[in-house]
C-alpha cells in the first residue's frame, strides 16, 4: 500500500482558478475583435459581389455592350429612331424649332456578308445595297427587346409602320426592368434636314424589385456608308 509523505515548507506553484479565469478573459477580447473584424469584411465583400453580380447590373452591361457593338458597324446613313404607340411604329421627328428626335426603338442597318476582295461582288457596292441585315432595339412594357434579321428587297424590321417577323433570324430580350415611369424616350438624335447625324444616344433607367436603380447614358458613333 502506497504512503504519501507531506514535507513541511515545501510548496506547489500554479494558477489559482481566478486567475486563470482573468487570463481566459483577457485573451477573448482581442480574439473577439478579429472575429468581428473578419465578419464585417466578409459581410462587406458579400455586398460588393452581390451588386456587382446582380441582375440588374447584369443587364445593363448587356443592352450597353448589344446596342455599342451592332450601332458602331452599321449605316449612319440609313438608321431610324421610332416612336411607338399602340405597335405603330413613327419615325421620329423633333419638336417644332427643335433638333433632337426621340422615341421607344431604333432601327440599325449593317453589313454582315463576307466579303473576298478576290471574288468581289459588285452589289455590294451600289448605293441601293444600305446593309444586308438590320437590328431593331425596341421597348414592350417595361421590357427593352431586339430583333436581328435580314434585310429583304430593301425592307428592314418596319413596314408600313408595322413591325416585321417574315426574315428574323434572332430575337432576345435584353432586359425586363425598363422603368418606364422614370424615361420612355431611349433612344435620341440630332436631325437636320430629315436626316440624323450618325450618333444615336441612348439613356435607359433600369429600377429591380428591391428598388435598386441605374442609369445608363451613353452616346454611339455609327460607322460609315460604305460596307468595308
Amino acid at each position: 500500500m502506497p504512503v504519501f509523505h507531506r514535507h513541511p515548507g515545501r510548496t506547489c506553484s500554479g494558477f489559482s482558478l481566478i486567475e486563470l479565469l482573468i487570463a481566459i478573459a483577457i485573451i477573448a477580447i482581442p480574439l473577439a475583435a478579429v472575429a468581428a473584424l473578419l465578419a464585417g469584411t466578409s459581410r462587406s465583400w458579400q455586398r460588393l459581389y452581390n451588386d456587382t453580380h446582380s441582375q440588374i447590373r447584369q443587364d445593363s452591361l448587356a443592352l450597353m455592350t448589344s446596342i455599342q457593338k451592332i450601332g458602331r458597324q452599321s449605316n449612319l446613313t440609313n438608321y431610324t429612331i421610332y416612336t411607338i404607340k399602340n405597335n405603330t411604329f413613327t419615325p421620329a421627328t423633333p419638336p417644332s424649332g427643335q433638333s433632337i428626335a426621340s422615341g421607344q426603338a431604333v432601327e440599325f442597318r449593317f453589313w454582315q456578308d463576307e466579303f473576298d476582295p478576290q471574288k468581289p461582288a459588285e452589289n455590294i457596292f451600289e448605293d441601293d445595297n444600305t446593309g444586308t441585315h438590320y437590328a431593331l432595339y425596341y421597348l414592350d412594357g417595361t421590357a427593352l427587346k431586339l430583333d436581328i434579321g435580314r434585310v429583304v428587297n430593301g425592307v428592314g424590321a418596319i413596314a408600313n409602320k408595322t413591325r416585321q417577323t417574315a426574315a428574323i433570324l434572332n430575337s432576345q430580350v435584353l432586359t425586363q426592368q425598363i422603368d418606364t415611369a422614370a424615361n420612355s424616350k431611349l433612344f435620341s438624335h440630332v436631325m437636320s434636314g430629315g436626316q440624323g447625324s450618325g450618333c444615336v444616344n441612348t439613356r435607359i433607367i433600369l429600377t429591380a424589385e428591391n428598388k435598386e436603380s441605374i442609369e445608363i447614358l451613353f452616346g454611339t458613333l455609327l460607322r460609315s456608308a460604305w460596307p468595308r
